[in-house]
């Protein structure tokens, strides 16, 4: 028979320590596999910028059409075609490219409100939290000056 090392019984805490960094290793590998899963999954874009590319691939489809008509019939009527398709191409960027930026102008004139009205909040707390002062303006003065009169 082989002498089998002696294995004692871990104590609670050394249990409970264990158990700890079982559960955080967990928690971690839990936060890793999530921030992968929100990497893979790509969101659909919004609506008007689906229109933007339909818009851009149509018009670019036209453009090859159209020089492809020109050099293959050597007829430049296709020319009209092609100049309407980059002139709304371009007018349809601009109108997007308008857009965005006022959107987005908005949402930070928004952050901005709402973050003046958390220093606003902020400021209020400290005042509150002020020490008083005297007519001389020095706040351990008026400390003293209560602490003489409760005594």
């Amino acid at each position: 028979m082989l002498n089998k090392p002696f294995r004692q019984k871990a104590s609670f805490e050394e249990r409970l320590e264990e158990t700890k960094r079982k559960k955080e290793l967990y928690d971690q590998e839990y936060e890793i596999r999530q921030i992968r899963k929100s990497m893979r999954h790509w969101q659909l874009p919004t609506t008007t910028k689906m229109i933007l590319i339909w818009l851009i691939i149509n018009c670019t489809v036209v453009e090859i059409y159209s020089m492809v008509a020109m050099w293959v019939f050597m007829d430049l009527s296709a020319l009209y075609s092609l100049i309407t398709a980059v002139i709304t191409e371009t007018i349809s960027f601009a109108v997007y490219a308008a857009k965005s930026y006022h959107e987005t102008k908005q949402e930070e004139i928004i952050k901005l409100e709402r973050s003046k009205l958390e220093i606003e909040k902020e400021k209020l707390a400290v005042d509150h939290s002020a020490p008083e002062m005297d007519e001389t303006g020095d706040p351990d003065d008026a400390a003293i000056k209560s602490t003489e009169s409760e005594g």
